[in-house]
Formats: structure tokens, sequence, C-alpha cells
């Protein structure tokens, strides 16, 4: 065989196999992100930047696509998905039962019970909201599961809001007792100088709910693999890991939130 012949033989293979970047031409791909500090960012030029965002785009570009984001709100992502307008879109997670392929996990998303530390409330399951005015995200009812679900009706104890802002205000201002909130997006927005209230309070935060993962929704299967394949390869270089730590320990990922421990029993 000719050695010409037998390199590109070679080189076939190692890309077959994950082992060599496959063709310098790279996919362009839509993939929605919805604006949502720190995850996603997008600054007065247009500019995007954040956790996720940055994650998603180092494993497409890792696994030889090209992303072209299109920023849209979270509730419109899932349809326009579903009408074939989008070719991937994240957070996404099987329970969206969506068509397509979900990537392996990029994050995992921690929604936690955050109260003032000086009520020293006793909050050690969802069920015991129920003794709380409460102040939920949008969809928290859905997302929650039911315990959450069950306090939507009572209108004068538990509301959502889209505006999570609202949330850091109705809690430091005490209009509130708990607040339902990510914790990340929560931490985030309290060190924010739009918050108009006192923010340096303690908290508490109640760890109360299992964390949600999130991965990429794909419209085709053999780009949700790549995907997974440049994922895999940011964690094996130690890539993710360096984003990860940059954002989870810039001044505002800190909130000196105290972890509220207590026994069910």
């Amino acid at each position: 065989m000719p050695l010409r012949h037998l390199f590109t033989l070679c080189v076939a293979l190692l890309v077959a196999a994950g082992l060599a970047p496959a063709a310098s031409a790279q996919t362009d791909i839509a993939i929605g992100f919805r604006p949502s500090a720190p995850y996603v960012i997008r600054a007065a030029d247009g500019t995007l930047s954040g956790l996720e965002y940055e994650l998603v785009t180092l494993a497409a570009s890792t696994a030889g696509m090209k992303a072209r984001p299109v920023v849209a709100p979270f509730g419109r992502l899932p349809e326009d998905f579903r009408r074939g307008s989008l070719q991937a879109f994240v957070p996404a997670n099987p329970a969206m039962r969506l068509p397509g392929c979900i990537s392996d996990t990029v994050l995992a998303y921690r929604n936690m019970a955050f109260s003032l530390q000086r009520r020293n409330l006793d909050i050690v399951t969802p069920a015991d909201l129920t003794a709380f005015d409460v102040t939920a995200f949008q969809n928290a009812h859905v997302l929650l599961g039911p315990t959450v679900g069950a306090l939507a009706p009572n209108a004068e104890r538990y509301r959502e809001v889209a505006n999570q802002m609202l949330q850091v205000r109705a809690l430091f201002s005490g209009r509130t007792d708990v607040v339902l909130a990510e914790r990340r997006i929560f931490r985030y927005m309290m060190r924010s100088p739009e918050a108009g209230v006192d923010t340096t309070q303690p908290l508490a935060e109640h760890d109360i709910f299992p964390p949600t993962l999130y991965g990429v929704a794909f419209q085709r299967q053999e780009d949700c693999i790549s995907f997974n394949r440049g994922l895999a390869a940011t964690r094996r270089n130690g890539r993710y890991d360096e984003v990860l730590r940059r954002w989870d320990t810039a001044p505002q990922a800190k909130s000196g939130a105290v972890p509220v421990v207590k026994s069910a029993g």
C-alpha cells in the first residue's frame, strides 16, 4: 500500500476512535441560549459570556462545531426547538420530553430555599414550606415537585415571579419568608448593584431539593454524539474545570450564606 494511502487510513481510524480531530471544516449549528446571569450574560453590545455559555461553546468548538448563538427567553426555546427553528438549545433535560437527543450533563442546577439567618426557620423538607410565605421563580410549581405544586393555589402565601430580582428585594426587605431560587442565579443577583436593598444580612440556604441535571438538546443524533465527545475532552484536559472554577470563585458568586443542615427526624 502506498504510504500516502496508509497515512490517510491511519488518520481516519484515529478520527473514528475520537483520538484525533475531525476535518478542519466546522459544522455550523444554531444553539439557543436564555439570558440568565451567571449562566448566560448578554452585554450592552450583544457580546455573550457566562458559565453555561462558555462550557457549551467550548465543548462544541472542541467537537468541531461552530456554535451560532441564538438568545431567547427560556419559555420560548423548547417551542422553537420543537418547531425545528433551532438545531439545539440549553438548558434541557429528559423531563421536557423533547424530540431528538439530549447530551450528557453540562451542569447541575441547585435549587434552594433561602431565608434570613436571623429568622432561624425550620425548613428540612419541601413540606415545611407550607408554614411560610414563599416567593419562587417562574414555573417552580412544575419543576420542583408535587409538594411545591400544592402550594400554588394559595395565592396569599405563595407567588412566582419572572423577574428574579424581585425575589432578592422581597427576601431582604422582609416581604417574604422564603425564596425558592437556583443557587448561582440568586447569589449573582443579590450581588448586583440593581438589588436596591441591603443584601449584607446573613443568609441561610436550605438544601431541600435534589440537583437538576441539564445538557444540550440536539435535533440530530450525530450532533449530540459529537458534542458529547467534545464535552468529554474538555473534562479530560482540565478546561471544563478551569471555566467552572473561574465562575464559581468570582466575587459575585459568593453570598456568605450558611448551609442549614437539620435532621428531619
